[in-house]
């Protein structure tokens, strides 16, 4: 267990601060909010593929199991993070989609930024702490690369959820999330420390199966419902577009 990579995790965290600070410095907020949401998507994706997915297939390579076995462990845990952020849906303030230009859909639209702000920061949050556990086992090199690659990916997602918190009235709340964010990954790899032993296959196997099934939810029940509602709108494919590019830069620095 390395204590310098267990700070590194830190500055994983950080990247959701510096998302944060940009959006207090935009004026137009549906523009960024429109922006966010698509290249949020495109990152959550790539994520999805790039990230999660193959780790889920080399981890249950370690498991004592059949083959079929091992696919329903794994499609079981992905239902359970899906089923988990439903509930949490559940018990979130009422939102639509609707998007048409008078009072009342005005203010169920920003409910509903507000409630994807929450859901994608209840992922993350999780996503983060099994980040910190995988940061906090390399050496101070690897630990520092994995925890800028994370960060890379943490600022624009940072910059979705503050966009999409931008009305939401309780401010104390607001900044709860932002903490948790940002110390979320630095949690997994202390839970890691605590223990000073390494997590079994079969356990991140579970948790990343779940952290999965949040993303999978959250992409496809939220953000691509947002990506249809505005189309016709340039930001939506500006924001696109720069999701592809940070991808694209993820992968070269790897």
């Amino acid at each position: 267990m390395n204590l310098t990579a267990l700070l590194l995790t830190l500055l994983s965290g950080l990247f959701f601060a510096l998302g944060f600070l940009i959006v207090k410095f935009v004026k137009n907020k549906k523009s960024l909010t429109i922006f966010a949401n698509s290249m949020a998507f495109v990152i959550l994706m790539g994520m999805l593929f790039k990230d999660l997915l193959p780790e889920i297939i080399e981890l249950s390579e370690n498991v004592n199991a059949t083959k079929s076995g091992k696919i329903g462990l794994i499609l079981f845990f992905i239902i359970l993070g899906m089923g988990i952020l439903k509930v949490f849906d559940l018990f979130l303030p009422h939102h639509s989609h609707h998007h048409k230009d008078n009072e009342h859909n005005l203010k169920e639209h920003n409910n509903h930024n507000v409630h994807i702000g929450i859901i994608m920061s209840l992922s993350l949050i999780l996503h983060n702490i099994l980040e910190g556990m995988i940061i906090a086992q390399e050496s101070w090199t690897s630990g520092l690369l994995m925890a800028l690659g994370v960060g890379f990916h943490n600022l624009p997602l940072g910059i979705e959820i503050a966009s999409n918190l931008t009305n939401f009235k309780n401010s104390k709340q607001s900044k709860m999330i932002l903490l948790s964010l940002i110390l979320s990954s630095f949690v997994g790899g202390l839970i890691l420390f605590v223990l000073s032993t390494q997590i079994s296959d079969l356990v991140l196997l579970s948790l990343i199966s779940i952290a999965c099934g949040m993303i999978i939810y959250l992409a496809l029940f939220e953000l691509l419902k947002e990506i249809f509602n505005y189309l016709k709108n340039k930001f939506t494919y500006f924001g696109i577009g720069v999701g592809i590019v940070v991808l694209l830069l993820m992968t070269f620095m790897e």
